[in-house]
């Protein structure tokens, strides 16, 4: 009886000392976000954006490259917005998020939130307002991604791996500029994988 006791005793003790909290595992929440791939896809080229990420260290990825404006970035424009989820059975599942808008410039620095100053500042733009001159601005220097999850994104989100395609569009529907983002919302206190 008394061995009982202790091992009770025991295990009270080492569960009102842990400083592990409870870590849940619900398919959505607050989310922290990952950035696994950054590429153009298939467009005109009438605005290029030509950026990756680089790994600076272990824990550093950073964002580095150009973006080429052969026409100025204004409101004239339409953003479409893709967001496609990855599958269970593997592939690509698309219109987990959709977002399609005039005025692109003015709706996409909405959007993007803080890491529009950001971005705007690292491309050593002009202004930080729309339009858009056009030009080549190429990041002087790398970008953290950390300093990019300030958007303006829902703060609750399912987890899992997405690939955004974001198309720039003029009013004949022609795309103009592709980009795409492949990334991972993750648990806060998961580690990236």
């Amino acid at each position: 009886m008394s061995i009982i006791i202790v091992f009770v005793l025991i295990a009270f003790i080492s569960l009102s000392n842990s400083k592990t909290s409870f870590m849940h595992n619900l398919p959505l929440g607050e989310y922290r976000l990952v950035y696994e791939k950054l590429y153009p896809c298939q467009s005109s080229n009438i605005m290029q954006c030509n950026m990756y990420l680089n790994k600076k260290t272990l824990s550093i990825n950073e964002v580095l490259g150009n973006v080429t404006l052969l026409l100025p970035l204004d409101d004239t424009l339409i953003l479409d917005a893709n967001m496609a989820s990855w599958d269970t059975i593997g592939g690509w599942k698309p219109n987990s998020m959709v977002y399609t808008t005039k005025n692109a410039c003015s709706n996409w620095k909405n959007v993007l939130g803080n890491v529009w100053t950001t971005m705007t500042k690292a491309l050593n733009l002009p202004n930080s307002s729309c339009p858009i001159p056009a030009g080549t601005y190429y990041i002087s220097r790398g970008v953290d991604v950390k300093e990019l999850e300030d958007l303006n994104f829902p703060k609750v989100y399912f987890y899992g791996k997405y690939k955004l395609t974001v198309k720039l569009k003029n009013s004949e529907n022609k795309v103009l500029g592709c980009s795409v983002i492949e990334m991972s919302c993750i648990r806060p206190w998961e580690k990236q994988i």
